[in-house]
């Protein structure tokens, strides 16, 4: 749960009095026009920045002063807009660098990376170079590093960013999958046609501000999200 949360950056309000509460095994999308505060939000759940005010709440524990390795041992995975990848690592280790910092037995962070690995359909590609592969592949390789952790919530930071609609089906597929199996999502996309096969819900941010909840359809007829995405192309 977020609750009250505001965040400056100097005379920049990025977040202005935002709550909403994620219901354990959702899909929950945000979206919002670039610098809503979206990314803000992720970083502030996940520990790499702090709040100036509000409270973020995960499994009845107040998390808000927690480090971002502290909530990650809690279950609060992530990715990034903006791929962290090691290009002239192979895969396998671009994984096995976040098993091994979560577990100290080195068996057991083999296993939780190949597991991974398999998960994503990266196991072929263990042994190239990060560097080499596709965007697609690129976002699977995040996409494991957040599973070796053991979530009980997975963030995403627009996850189908540079994806055909065939590899975006397959990315689909796979939140679908694990949300089955118990993982809560919380997803940020510009783009509703992604989420309104996914979430039963979603926040829409504009400047900071929380202007809307409820379902995707009830969103794209919304007149306040209208106006925030004019000229965006909020379905495409």
């Amino acid at each position: 749960m977020v609750k009250n949360v505001t965040k400056r950056f100097g005379g920049l309000v990025a977040l202005n009095n935002v709550s909403v509460e994620v219901l354990e095994g959702e899909i929950f999308g945000i979206i919002g026009p670039n610098g809503s505060g979206k990314t803000t939000l992720f970083n502030i759940i996940s520990g790499l920045l702090k709040p100036d005010k509000g409270r973020i709440i995960f499994k009845d524990r107040d998390i808000t002063k927690l480090k971002p390795h502290e909530r990650a041992r809690l279950g609060i995975a992530r990715t990034f807009q903006n791929l962290r990848i090691y290009p002239y690592l192979p895969v396998y280790y671009n994984v096995a660098v976040t098993a091994r910092a979560m577990y100290k037995d080195k068996k057991l962070a083999h296993a939780k990376t190949m597991w991974a690995l398999t998960i994503t359909g990266l196991l072929a590609e263990a042994r190239e170079l990060a560097g080499t592969l596709t965007p697609y592949k690129l976002r699977m390789i995040e996409f494991a590093r957040a599973l070796v952790m053991n979530p009980k919530i997975i963030l995403l930071d627009e996850p189908f960013a540079g994806l055909n609609p065939s590899e975006a089906e397959l990315l689909m597929d796979l939140i679908k999958k694990l949300n089955g199996q118990g993982i809560t999502f919380l997803i940020i996309e510009h783009k509703l046609r992604y989420l309104m096969k996914l979430a039963r819900r979603v926040m829409v941010l504009s400047f900071g501000e929380k202007i809307f909840e409820g379902t995707p359809h009830e969103a794209i007829n919304n007149p306040k999200v209208i106006e925030a995405y004019i000229g965006k192309g909020i379905m495409t």
